[in-house]
């Protein structure tokens, strides 16, 4: 598979419009649509369909990257060992990030803003992709990751959180936004080892992965030993479901015959998205609309808005190669992880309140949600150029 520079696009944009709603989600007096809705509202805004997005793009990914290490002639050991180390990574970051923001900062060890600084360092040491290197220069990279592992100990020993009398350390509450897609990319893997580029198996695991999903959220008792844990974890096969629409996409660029002509792929997404949306009317009564209960009526829906989205990027930036528009996007979807982490260091360092209040209300809020998002891009860029890249 070739890289597809709409892909790159799209994961830029949805890196950028993560950076964006969390920053705006500190804004107060803007419109209801600008906000995530209540769990219970049966309704979704575009905030909503951020974090799905990352999702399916994802699951786009995961073809390309999969591909890739066996053109470079990684075995199904490798791969594996690599799909395993990445979703460890994912849950690791994503539990110390839950956490950053369930501290007691008054119990614990550190100064707050100073372990949120050494959490993002930590991140750098060990997530940094470094140059290939033999003998000693391997070994040195080996060194400066296990000093940031180090650093992660020092911050899981001096960590606290609770009610004074009831302090406990770090707890997986939940596991974060990282942790989340680290647990859809583990099942979506799954799949793709499975079935390769076969979209319609995909498509069928993807209504499977729903199906057990409903069933896992119905009362029934007793539920023995270990199905207590799976009993738990149907917003997993959600999650999941979301990162396999947009797999089953990522299957129309395949390098082996026939190969798709635009116009076929374009047909696809648009074919494909709107099924995903009858899919989400049809199940509506029974199960809502709601992002936070993970509903499978949110899910589709967010899958068929990204299968429309991506048709119009793709339609834009490969087929009528329209792209200097779009340049601002690239670090971001080049280098996401990095991306996502910067305003993780920037609040503790100029703290949460860093401009008047003013900033923090209504039409001068959105304004500045919307520089500080174009600012963590550029810091981003200049980042990248230096060399600085994280990969999980």
């Amino acid at each position: 598979m070739n890289r597809i520079q709409s892909i790159d696009l799209f994961r830029g944009f949805t890196i950028f419009m993560m950076v964006f709603v969390n920053d705006l989600a500190g804004v107060a007096n803007i419109p209801d649509w600008m906000k995530h809705k209540p769990a219970d509202a049966n309704a979704m805004t575009f905030v909503d369909v951020v974090f799905p997005a990352f999702l399916f793009i994802v699951g786009m990914s995961i073809p390309l990257a999969i591909r890739a290490r066996e053109a470079k002639g990684d075995s199904i050991w490798s791969v594996l060992l690599h799909i395993a180390i990445r979703t460890a990574g994912l849950l690791l970051l994503g539990v110390f990030l839950v956490n950053s923001e369930e501290m007691n900062a008054a119990a614990t060890l550190l100064p707050a803003r100073l372990w949120n600084i050494l959490l993002f360092f930590a991140a750098i040491l060990i997530w940094t992709q470094y140059p290939a290197a033999e003998g000693r220069k391997k070994y040195l990279w080996w060194t400066i990751r296990a000093a940031g592992f180090g650093l992660l100990f020092l911050l899981w020993w001096t960590y606290r959180k609770g009610e004074p009398g009831a302090l406990t350390g770090m707890t997986t509450s939940w596991w974060g936004i990282l942790g989340l897609i680290g647990w859809a990319y583990l099942l979506a893997t799954i799949v793709y080892l499975l079935f390769r580029e076969n979209a319609v198996a995909i498509i069928g695991t993807l209504a499977g992965f729903i199906a057990i999903a409903i069933a896992l959220k119905t009362e029934f008792q007793p539920i023995p030993g270990v199905l207590i844990w799976i009993g738990g974890r149907s917003g997993d096969f959600i999650h999941a479901a979301i990162a396999l629409a947009g797999m089953s996409l990522a299957c129309l660029f395949t390098d082996k015959p026939p190969v798709r002509t635009p116009a076929y792929r374009i047909g696809w997404m648009v074919a494909t998205g709107l099924l995903y949306f009858i899919a989400g009317f049809l199940l509506q009564p029974f199960y809502g609309i709601s992002k936070i209960y993970a509903t499978p009526t949110w899910a589709l829906y967010s899958a068929a808005i990204c299968c429309g989205v991506f048709a119009v990027i793709y339609w834009i930036v490969d087929v009528k190669n329209i792209r200097s528009w779009a340049r601002f996007l690239e670090p971001a979807g080049k280098n996401p992880l990095l991306t996502y982490l910067l305003p993780f260091l920037f609040y503790p360092l100029v703290g949460e309140a860093w401009l008047p209040e003013a900033f923090y209300s209504g039409a001068l809020g959105f304004l500045k949600a919307v520089a500080f998002s174009l600012f963590t891009l550029w810091v981003a860029s200049w980042l990248t150029k230096w060399r600085l890249r994280l990969q999980l």
